[in-house]
């Protein structure tokens, strides 16, 4: 422990004389994207945090039993590390049995981070529990639709198929083989909650009951091309270059509602129709027309554990406050940070996180975690995305699904809630 304070002091004293560029500004509405290393580190006491936060890792590690039991207590365990895996959790929970199920399926994933000897049996009670409450159809089938009855056997079929096909590999100890199987039949479970979610479980605060909501999820489409008209993009149906790619965003309402409504308002609005592409080694920036800009929007944050988001409040990630959707992912969506303020964020402006382990911080999240609201994730095309370049053109945005999950209230409504 000795050894660590050591080279943590020498780390304190480093960036108390190191200075950090500032965080790209654009055009004069002041907006910004997420840094790779935090501009609090600048000073003493931002090294100070990061020495406290190093310190609290190292002991975690060496008070440990085993290292078993440091890897799934850490951080690294506990957040979202995938679209799927975000995406999944931020599903509420109207079915416990279907949650049971996925609780001990992303187990499963938890313990295959384990080094050498991995909990096989284990992994094998928590395989066997799940196909046997999967057997039991009328408690798998409890809130969903009865038009949607149908879908759900089917999606149950598949269920059963794939925790089969995962209990083979886990009894021959195929590492690779149960990541693939155990991946597949959580995916099933995720289209099997969404079918049973009806729409939010928690009320919208009344002092934003005017701003538009998404009760759900939505998928929009991008079209987006090269400036000079080169074929700088891959066609994955054809095999070769394009001028042209596509990207579909998954838009999530059940953990922030308003920042997917307010930028699914947008998109059906045309805001972001034929609009210039800013690029840079972090993110991908997209500046609604100045003639067109939104106000502003809350910082929503659903917090893991919590019943519904925070609004204009940081979390507090070194104290182990951990979003359920993370912005160190990959693809993250999240409207731009404005100037003056912490607790607002661009209704107009909004970028794609290009997030990148070997600039994270402790744990691997990226420095922003917890002070950008994330709204939804690329969910296809992020081989795309790496070749955008400044100068290219969204050309075109469209709603693939969701529109009916938008509320906006009119005037009436709002006069009424008042």
């Amino acid at each position: 422990m000795s050894t660590t304070l050591n080279v943590c002091q020498r780390v304190l004293n480093r960036n108390a004389f190191t200075s950090h560029a500032p965080r790209p500004l654009s055009r004069n509405r002041i907006v910004s994207c997420p840094a790779t290393a935090p501009d609090s580190q600048s000073s003493p006491h931002g090294a100070l945090r990061f020495l406290q936060a190093l310190a609290a890792s190292a002991l975690l590690l060496s008070s440990s039993g085993s290292p078993a039991l440091a890897v799934l207590n850490s951080p690294n365990a506990q957040i979202a590390r995938s679209v799927d895996a975000a995406l999944r959790r931020s599903i509420p929970a109207f079915n416990p049995d279907v949650k049971t199920i996925q609780k001990s399926l992303e187990d499963v994933q938890y313990f295959l981070r384990i080094p050498q000897r991995k909990p096989w049996g284990s992994m094998a009670a928590n395989v066997a529990d799940s196909l046997a409450l999967s057997q039991q159809r009328e408690v798998m089938l409890a809130g969903v639709p009865p038009a949607s009855r149908a879908a759900t056997e089917s999606l149950l079929d598949a269920l059963t198929a794939a925790l089969r096909k995962l209990e083979l590999a886990v009894k021959t100890q195929q590492p690779d083989a149960v990541a693939l199987r155990v991946a597949d039949a959580l995916k099933s479970v995720a289209e099997l909650e969404l079918l049973q979610a009806p729409g939010l479980p928690f009320l919208i605060p009344k002092e934003y009951g005017t701003l538009p909501r998404l009760v759900g999820r939505a998928t929009v489409e991008l079209t987006v091309e090269k400036a000079d008209g080169s074929r700088g993009f891959s066609d994955p149906a054809a095999g070769g270059p394009t001028s042209a790619a596509r990207l579909v965003l998954t838009l999530d309402g059940y953990s922030a509602p308003l920042s997917a409504g307010n930028f699914l308002k947008n998109v059906l609005d045309g805001v972001y129709d034929n609009r210039p592409i800013q690029v840079n080694y972090t993110s991908v920036f997209v500046q609604g027309p100045s003639t067109r800009e939104r106000p502003p929007i809350p910082l929503e944050i659903l917090p893991a554990g919590e019943f519904e988001p925070l609004y204009r409040l940081p979390l507090d990630v070194q104290s182990g406050e951990l979003p359920v959707l993370p912005l160190s992912i990959s693809g993250a969506l999240s409207f731009a940070r404005l100037p003056s303020t912490d607790s607002f964020l661009s209704g107009s402006d909004w970028f794609i996180y290009k997030f990148d382990k070997q600039q994270a911080g402790l744990a691997g999240l990226a420095f922003d975690e917890g002070t950008f609201g994330v709204f939804g994730y690329v969910t296809d095309g992020m081989d795309a995305v790496a070749r955008l370049e400044p100068g290219d053109v969204v050309t075109g945005v469209r709603v693939i699904s969701g529109a009916d999950r938008l509320v906006v209230p009119s005037a009436a409504e709002t006069t009424t809630a008042k």
